[in-house]
């Protein structure tokens, strides 16, 4: 078996530009930190194969901590797509986590989804009351 990985080893310094990309692939939030502290130069990088941003790859691969991470830097491009025209908010579709869905939702229609919170709490339906079902009556 080939490593699959030979081609990005082979290219050596010519791969610095992703490693914000390797590290969300591989789940690294300590090295992503890091990698942004030193500057948010790989930011918005897209990889050449299908245009994925590290956020767009955190999204897929569920990992909440680098989605929130990610969309804490000042520079983040929310709406930046990948080469098959998916912004970070279309890669929802492969996510069933509440936590990311919510920070991209936010992250991408602030005012909507602030609306949806007031519309919420002026109708009652987000006071964090529980609402009791009725019981059901007698069967005729």
């Amino acid at each position: 078996m080939t490593n699959k990985l030979a081609y990005f080893e082979d290219r050596g310094s010519d791969l610095k530009q992703y490693s914000l990309l390797l590290a969300a692939y591989h789940d690294e939030y300590d090295k992503a930190v890091a990698i942004l502290k030193s500057g948010s130069d790989q930011l918005n990088v897209q990889d050449p194969y299908a245009g994925l941003t590290a956020l767009h790859i955190a999204i897929f691969r569920q990992n909440p901590k680098i989605v929130s991470l990610l969309l804490e830097q000042d520079g983040i491009d929310i709406k930046v797509k990948d080469g098959f025209q998916r912004r970070p908010v279309d890669m929802l579709d492969y996510t069933v986590n509440q936590e990311i869905f919510e920070m991209v939702m936010d992250a991408t229609y602030p005012d909507e989804m602030r609306a949806l919170e007031d519309e919420a709490y002026d109708e009652g339906r987000a006071d964090s009351s529980v609402v009791p079902l009725k019981p059901k009556g007698p069967k005729p």
